[in-house]
């Protein structure tokens, strides 16, 4: 005797087939739809440590010499340090602050000193390129530092045009842009920034070991 599907079993299997073409797509674009996703997290994700362990640095060259508030050649004078009559702390500064005692002027946006990335101007122009072993799916971070001009105290405006000469705020910015996938994702991803005061350096006192 000869087995043949019934037309029930037909109709059944048809729709099983559509089903199943009808969901694996979907299935395929979860799919890409995660990795585009995992590839935009981790790239943030890496922004925002590298951001993060940027700001921990002394604020300028000269602050990994002294602990001193830095002069600055175009600051707002809000921001400037009195010398009269023996002070040498900012305005409006308390006894036992922060101060300008060394009259160290700050430092040009440029990686400076015997030591590189000890301070927060190494890291302009500094970039990171992450990819997988594939090699499909790649990022980049690009770190831009630079000076702009200081909040004035009474109706000031926050810009972040930078300015050509040393004032007492620095904007760092790290971009994310995808070396792959532009096609998919587009090329930028996002930026993060953060803006810096000359405050001076902040240690903590010590007293050495007796031997």
């Amino acid at each position: 005797m000869t087995k043949s599907m019934t037309l029930i079993e037909l109709i059944f299997s048809m729709v099983i087939i559509a089903i199943a073409f009808t969901v694996f797509p979907k299935i395929l674009q979860v799919s890409a739809k995660t990795a585009k996703t995992t590839l935009k997290e981790e790239a943030m994700y890496n922004a925002v440590a590298l951001i993060g362990l940027i700001k921990s640095l002394p604020w300028d060259e000269k602050n990994t010499e002294y602990d001193d508030i830095l002069l600055v050649d175009n600051g707002d004078s809000d921001y400037e340090c009195s010398y009269l009559q023996g002070g040498i702390y900012r305005i409006g500064g308390f006894l036992g602050s922060r101060n300008c005692r060394n009259k160290e002027y700050a430092s040009s946006i440029d990686n400076d000193g015997d030591d590189p990335y000890d301070d927060i101007d190494d890291f302009d122009g500094y970039g990171v390129e992450a990819t997988n072993e594939a090699g499909k799916r790649a990022y980049e971070l690009n770190v831009s530092v630079r000076y702009i001009a200081d909040i004035v105290k009474e109706g000031g405006a926050f810009s972040i045009t930078a300015s050509s000469q040393s004032t007492n705020t620095k904007y760092i910015d790290v971009n994310c842009s995808v070396k792959k996938l532009q096609n998919v994702l587009g090329e930028h991803i996002a930026s993060f920034w953060y803006v810096s005061s000359n405050i001076g350096q902040l240690r903590i006192n010590r007293v050495r070991w007796r031997h």
